[in-house]
């Protein structure tokens, strides 16, 4: 639903545009905003008069009457003295400003008093709106918005009221005119050839009172936009078959002061028996200041109906956008929790065959069988990786990562993937700076877009993969805060993809891809990814012209590290220590049980977090400690930080198919499931380092 603070603006313009008198109007803002407030403040609407010094209206409908009445009768209230901005006053009691008028206030109970001008669109001062309170506080960033809006909106509505009043007044004085034949009279005397106008007439084309004029000077005087217009109405009043009223605003240009007025003629035909006109005569009245009042009044509405239409597409989007927000969170708990799961069956199954194929069990054939399922759970655990990127739950080693290098690096591995009909192009320059990333993350997600970009050029085209820094400034198309970013280009030369296709893009499951060629996950673990990372996904596309996927990643203000090379390990040549290993799953607890042991561990179990508590309450030693982070009771991390408290120096680990940031140690090591034993041994490498066991050159790491 809409936040409070919109929808009380939206139903403030809605009243601003609303047929009513002004007073109705101002007591139903205040009672708006004062219905917004969880902390029971007061609302006034306060106008001066014209000589802008004593108080002409005061809107308070939850004001004592009391109050309101001692304010008109005084001189400029306190709150009117600063016209500058918002003016806060803390505490009434003692704020020397109200001095004068503060036993008027605290006698009503008021102790705070929060005002802002109210200005014309002209920058007028027209008056003040203000929040009083009953207890002291300091104005919240909503409040200050709010008394800002009301101000400038009631600002618009107090000048269009007062300019639709002037146009009263300046009709009542018209009629008073006419009424004592304050007006401009001519007569056109057609069978002389004659015009008779008297000092008002001449006035409003800018002629002196005792220069003749002819019907020519009529002519001429006529504003050149207005000209055409005003001569057929005089024709057409003159001619015998129409006879028609000669009705007519035009504009004057002054022969002698070059001044432009607006004129409102009126006038008739005389005719005789025969039907021949004899003259037209009538009356002018000079309009200029209401034709001047009516220009403002309409740009004054045109202010306030482009605004309630903007405040309307605002509050579609931000319903839009909250709808897709609610979906795709359905989603990625779905597809999250399934993803956990499926990490806590591959484990065993990852870690069985990783040890079948080291040991090298069964003949040839049963090799390659081997072989060919190790194949197939590696593609489950990528196809697994893609879920939780897509859920934001896979856990991000984010480090500066040298883009240039991993996209050269890169080069060769695309190529192959693309085929031999597209050209692969890659443009990164050496001196790009680093990005925040995961690096691993970020090689599946270029591999992921190139992927798509492949299959949208069947017959062949150009892949471009290009990086740079990009200044992002306010209103940019990634929406991102304003700052420099890092941008990843993948485009390609493919089909293009159409509004309503580009519109479900980035959906999870969704895929343009015949059956079985596609999850329709790529695009959704990139967005994913570009969300974890605080950066951005875009996508540009058009049928027949292409595709350009951009993904804005954070730049990093620090050199990427020296990577480490694993090398595969041999057989332990000593005895680690001892291993507590904690998992709810058995199958999991079982596999990496075996890995730990080739590792040279001697290994405790405990299938939950209360199970390993009670171990350690009796006094197990370990050196080591393994853990599941999503248990139920008590999970890995609060287990890791019971024994980090009881067991300084003790290693630990954490182990989970997914692992949310939130409640977790920013220096707590993880490793995700499904893995290879060497895998968790380059994890427990630097912790065996640093816990003061043998060197980390036993675990197969070399710089």
């Amino acid at each position: 639903c809409l936040h409070p603070l919109r929808t009380t603006q939206n139903r403030i313009l809605e009243l601003a545009v609303e047929v009513t008198t002004l007073n109705v109007t101002l007591d139903a803002i205040v009672r708006e905003v004062e219905a917004l407030s969880t902390s029971g403040f007061v609302g006034s609407i306060v106008l001066l008069d014209e000589d802008m010094y004593h108080v002409e209206h005061c809107a308070s409908p939850s004001l004592p009457d009391a109050y309101t009445d001692a304010l008109k009768a005084m001189a400029v209230a306190p709150f009117l003295g600063y016209q500058s901005a918002l003016t806060a006053v803390a505490d009434i009691m003692i704020d020397p400003r109200w001095s004068e008028f503060r036993d008027l206030a605290v006698g009503h109970g008021l102790l705070v008093c929060w005002s802002v001008p109210i200005r014309s669109a002209q920058g007028a001062l027209l008056g003040a709106f203000v929040l009083y309170h009953r207890e002291l506080r300091k104005p919240l960033p909503a409040d200050i918005e709010i008394i800002n809006f009301v101000a400038h909106t009631v600002g618009l509505i107090v000048h269009r009221a007062r300019t639709d009043s002037a146009i009263r007044i300046s009709e009542s004085r018209l009629r008073l005119a006419v009424d004592h034949a304050d007006v401009g009279f001519w007569d056109v005397d057609l069978i002389h050839d004659t015009l008779v106008w008297p000092s008002q007439t001449k006035a409003m084309f800018g002629i002196s009172a005792n220069v003749k004029v002819t019907l020519q000077d009529f002519y001429d005087g006529l504003h050149p936009e207005d000209r055409d217009a005003t001569i057929d109405a005089f024709l057409a009043a003159a001619d015998p078959e129409r006879r028609a009223l000669y009705e007519v605003d035009y504009r004057t240009v002054g022969r002698e002061d070059g001044i432009v007025r607006w004129i409102a003629a009126k006038g008739r035909g005389v005719f005789n028996a025969a039907g021949v006109c004899l003259r037209v005569t009538g009356t002018a009245i000079e309009i200029t200041a209401r034709k001047a009042a009516e220009e403002e009044l309409r740009e004054l509405n045109d202010t306030l109906e482009r605004r309630i239409v903007q405040a309307i597409a605002e509050r579609e989007e931000v319903q839009q956008t909250l709808r897709q927000s609610q979906k795709m969170e359905a989603m990625g708990q779905l597809t999250g929790g399934v993803a956990h799961d499926f990490n806590n069956l591959l484990t065993p199954i990852v870690g069985t065959l990783d040890l079948l194929l080291r040991r090298g069990v069964g003949g040839d054939r049963e090799q390659r069988l081997i072989s060919g399922a190790m194949q197939s759970a590696e593609r489950a655990k990528t196809l697994v990786q893609r879920l939780l990127a897509f859920a934001r739950r896979q856990p991000l080693q984010t480090v500066p990562v040298d883009v240039a290098k991993l996209l050269s690096d890169m080069g060769d591995l695309v190529a192959r993937t693309a085929g031999p009909k597209i050209k692969v192009v890659v443009d990164a320059p050496e001196n790009l700076p680093a990005a925040i990333a995961d690096q691993n993350q970020l090689e599946m997600a270029v591999l992921n877009l190139s992927v798509n970009a492949r299959d949208a050029m069947i017959g062949g085209g150009t892949l471009c993969i290009s990086a740079g820094t990009v200044l992002v400034g306010d209103g940019h198309r990634s929406k991102l805060p304003k700052g420099e970013y890092l941008c990843l280009t993948v485009a390609d030369t493919g089909t293009g993809m159409d509004a309503a296709t580009l519109g479900r893009a980035v959906e999870p499951f969704f895929s343009t891809k015949g059956v079985g060629k596609g999850t329709g996950l790529g695009l959704s673990m990139v967005h994913g990814l570009a969300s974890q990372l605080n950066g951005a996904l875009t996508i540009q596309s058009s049928p027949g012209f292409g595709t350009k996927v951009e993904l804005w990643l954070p730049r990093s203000m620090t050199v990427p590290a020296a990577a480490l090379h694993i090398v595969e390990a041999s057989e332990p040549q000593l005895t680690r220590g001892i291993a507590l290993l904690v998992d709810d799953e058995e199958l999991v607890r079982a596999s990496t049980c075996y890995m730990l042991a080739e590792l040279g561990y001697r290994v405790i179990e405990a299938g939950s977090g209360e199970e390993a508590m009670q171990l350690i309450a009796n006094g197990q030693a370990f050196d080591l400690l393994i853990t599941d982070h999503l248990m139920p009771g008590i999970n890995g991390t609060d287990l890791a930080r019971v024994v980090r408290s009881s067991r300084p120096g003790t290693a630990v680990l954490l182990v989970s198919g997914y692992a949310e940031r939130e409640g977790l140690d920013p220096d707590l090591p993880r490793l995700t499931k499904p893995f290879r034993k060497s895998e968790l041994a380059a994890c427990l490498a630097p912790l065996h380092g640093k816990g003061g066991g043998p060197a980390s050159e036993a675990y197969g790491l070399a710089p």
